[in-house]
């Protein structure tokens, strides 16, 4: 027996034994039908012989999570146990997957009856929808879950009303879903944009599928776009995998984009959103007919190259092999007092800010600054994204404003930022997403939204907020640190001071400890490539769990973007 196995029939016995709600349990371990043959197939316990309310709906919880991990039968046979706990009509048409509340490992469910009913009370640490979209809860979220019970002709109680969905515990959800990034065209065709899912470990690639077919979210929609044909559906309706990683993706007539550089856009996104599933490769068909050509070649959003650079003194420098030297081409800043220098990912423009409130252009091989934008107030640390565009908020202010280099400015009076302070602000490297930091009169946001652009690359406008991040009570500054996570200075938890945090895009927020003061931070190369710059001019990067010292007399470390 495999050690996998061998843990996950560890996890079973365990559920199986549990006289209380369980916070471990099981999981198919196979992805898709090759390598579901040594998948567990658990069924949960039966419903005890004269069990109380409380042990119908404590045993029914148990087998609602087993009913996740069943690699045979059809969907709803999958929680053929669980609905034995369940009287008339609600045994068929409960909808297990229509929504998922998990509860964290340090907490536990609380039972009590009244009456008819039992109320199940649970902290909640996340929720996902039927189509995969994960939210993070707040610090103090709990949802009380209401079971209504009955008794049958033998005297034996069994569950009469309920909503749809399950109830997991962390390690329970962390078995049996996994995290999946569904990729979507930028508006220009030249990069992939991701937007990350969890769906249940069984059947993965089918589930990814679906989604990329169904579409990007409300929220991410309007800027970009996808090489699928509307319409298109898989038929059957599932995606099988070889022994080898070869997914066999077959379509209904008419699923196949016209023109070949579409296919091969298409290919791309199937390609790159199926690797979770541990897909190699990806042959696609439409009515028996192979689509054929081959994966364009696209960017991705974590920047694959540039070096750190900071301020030291009049001098933009670099990070190299260790030591900071001088940026080539770059002049003096003497008399510009430069603050939060920020460049063009794969362009040349180079901005920052010349004292709190003026941008400016950084002087570049005897060129000489000049003045894009002028506020009344202090302005935050720009941000420069692909198109040229500067984007930068006041700092007393609620609306976006992004600069060209020419000095054109658009102000976009976002519905989600109006009468909020915005903090800090910072655009992917794909130019589709923002993420920005705010303040108002329900506490701290963390948010990303979508970026609205002509076909020449300008900002129309910045669509709908995406929160996350749901745990943090304060934050001052965020970067993206990969193309589904930011990195965020703030508090959250027991911590009184300010600490970097990885923050997924759809997953829990992590703090990964601590220096003195931070201010500042740059990332955009992956989680451990952090820098953060402290209150006494100091870098330090990371260094697994913690940080080491890199630099003193250094300010305003960033990376491209």
């Amino acid at each position: 027996m495999t050690r996998r196995l061998a843990v996950v029939l560890a996890l079973l016995l365990a559920l199986a034994g549990c006289a209380a709600i369980p916070t471990s349990g099981p999981v198919g371990v196979g992805v898709e039908s090759q390598t579901e043959q040594e998948s567990v197939e658990p069924l949960g316990d039966p419903p005890p012989q004269d069990g109380s309310p409380e042990d119908i709906v404590r045993g029914f919880l148990g087998a609602s999570a087993a009913g996740f991990s069943r690699s045979s039968g059809t969907e709803n046979d999958d929680f053929r146990n669980a609905r034995e706990y369940l009287s008339g009509e609600i045994r068929t048409s409960w909808t297990p997957r229509e929504r998922v509340v998990v509860y964290p490992t340090a907490s536990s469910p609380q039972l009590r009856l009244d009456g008819s009913q039992v109320q199940v009370t649970v902290r909640v640490a996340a929720r996902i929808d039927a189509d995969g979209r994960y939210s993070q809860a707040g610090p103090a979220a709990e949802e009380t879950l209401t079971f209504g019970m009955v008794q049958d002709s033998d005297g034996q109680w069994r569950i009469s009303a309920l909503d749809d969905g399950v109830v997991l515990s962390e390690p329970n959800f962390e078995a049996i879903y996994r995290s999946s990034t569904l990729y979507f065209l930028s508006q220009d065709g030249s990069f992939l944009v991701p937007e990350t899912r969890w769906f249940p470990l069984r059947n993965l690639a089918t589930s990814i599928v679906r989604a990329l077919i169904a579409g990007p979210s409300t929220w991410l929609r309007d800027a970009v776009r996808t090489a699928i044909p509307e319409g298109a559906t898989l038929q059957p309706d599932a995606v099988s995998v070889d022994g080898d990683g070869v997914a066999a993706v077959s379509l209904a007539a008419g699923g196949l984009p016209a023109e070949p550089e579409d296919r091969d856009l298409m290919q791309a996104q199937l390609e790159a959103s199926l690797r979770p599933a541990r897909v190699r490769s990806v042959e696609v068909s439409a009515d028996g007919v192979p689509m054929g050509g081959q994966a364009a070649t696209l960017e991705r959003g974590q920047d694959p190259g540039g070096a750190l650079e900071a301020v030291q003194g009049n001098t933009l420098v670099q990070l190299s092999h260790g030591e900071f030297v001088p940026v080539e081409g770059v002049d003096s800043l003497a008399g510009l007092d430069l603050r939060s220098p920020a460049r063009q990912p794969g362009g040349e423009l180079r901005v920052g800010l010349s004292g709190p409130a003026r941008l400016t252009t950084l002087p570049v091989e005897g060129v000489n600054t000049r003045t894009l934008y002028t506020d009344t107030a202090a302005l935050l640390p720009p941000s420069v994204d692909r198109w040229g565009w500067v984007w930068t908020a006041r700092g007393d202010g609620d609306e976006l404003i992004a600069v060209d280099d020419g000095g054109d400015v658009l102000r976009m009076d976002v519905d989600w930022l109006r009468d909020r302070e915005i903090r800090s602000l910072r655009v992917a490297r794909d130019a589709s997403r923002i993420a920005v930091v705010s303040d108002g009169a329900d506490g701290i946001r963390i948010d990303v939204a979508a970026i609205l652009r002509d076909d020449s690359g300008t900002p129309q406008s910045v669509g709908p907020a995406q929160r996350v991040g749901a745990t943090l009570v304060d934050a001052t500054r965020v970067v993206w640190v990969d193309e589904s996570s930011l990195g965020v200075l703030g508090v959250s938890g027991s911590v009184t001071s300010a600490v970097y945090h990885l923050v997924p895009l759809a997953g829990t927020a992590e703090a990964r400890g601590a220096i003195s003061d931070p201010v500042d931070i740059a990332g955009g190369k992956g989680d451990s490539v952090v820098y953060l710059s402290n209150a006494d001019d100091q870098i330090y990067s990371r260094s697994g769990p913690s940080w080491v010292a890199v630099a003193d007399d250094v300010q305003y470390p960033s990376f491209a973007g």
